[in-house]
């Protein structure tokens, strides 16, 4: 199977499909296809996590799955202004990210959500995780940006710019107090210290976030 962003703005993933692959997508996501495919729905609703996720943090229930029946192109697209960008996925390297955000994904790797007490998930919200080898496709708006991070010192990113970080990375949520947050118009920030990388977003992504957590929603009208 190969993959191919388009470029930015309006970026279409096309990929090219060998008899028999599958690749998992959001729904509603096909443009076009020039061969014959199977379709089926994948139900992520099981248990309790999957509605937590979806409730508080924006993920998809169900996903659909494609399966090549001979070698064909595919063109899928968001349904809405978001850029998609890819990352590889390795299983001694996992990979964080809003559940919102989530694109497509190959069919070996899988993505659940991340176990933390409530107390951090309140501070950081939720995050879901991969498990496994494969190719993972994630939302973001504006600009999509990879950075590598290599710093003892704390990097501070806003919440709304942070979409995905790997694992290794120890990252906090800090906030200036309440004052600077009404007058500056910006809300928490993630300290992030260690060596890995990050993937930023340079526009909000909207009311769906996840990000910053929980209590960051009770704040949102100050903004």
């Amino acid at each position: 199977m190969k993959f191919k962003i388009s470029e930015y703005p309006s970026s279409y993933l096309a990929i090219e499909f060998n008899e028999n692959e599958k690749l998992i997508t959001e729904k509603g996501s096909l443009i076009f296809c020039d061969g014959e495919y199977s379709f089926e729905n994948k139900i992520e609703a099981k248990n309790y996590k999957n509605w937590i996720a979806k409730i508080f943090g924006g993920k998809s229930l169900t996903y659909n799955i494609y399966t090549a029946k001979e070698n064909l192109k595919m063109a899928l697209s968001t349904k809405d202004n978001s850029e998609i960008f890819g990352i590889d996925i390795f299983e001694e390297n996992p990979i964080l990210f809003e559940p919102n955000l989530h694109f497509a994904r190959t069919i070996d790797l899988e993505i659940k959500l991340e176990k933390k007490d409530w107390k951090s998930t309140l501070n950081d919200g939720l995050k879901l995780k991969t498990n496994g080898n494969g190719k993972l496709f994630l939302k973001g708006f504006g600009k999509i940006i990879e950075q590598e991070i290599d710093s003892e010192k704390p990097i501070f990113i806003d919440e709304d710019a942070l979409i995905a970080f790997e694992d290794k990375l120890e990252i906090k949520t800090i906030s200036r107090g309440v004052k600077e947050l009404i007058t500056s118009g910006e809300g928490f920030l993630f300290a992030i210290t260690g060596k890995g990388k990050v993937w930023i977003q340079t526009r909000e992504k909207g009311n769906h976030s996840s990000s910053g957590g929980i209590i960051d929603g009770i704040f949102n009208f100050m903004k």
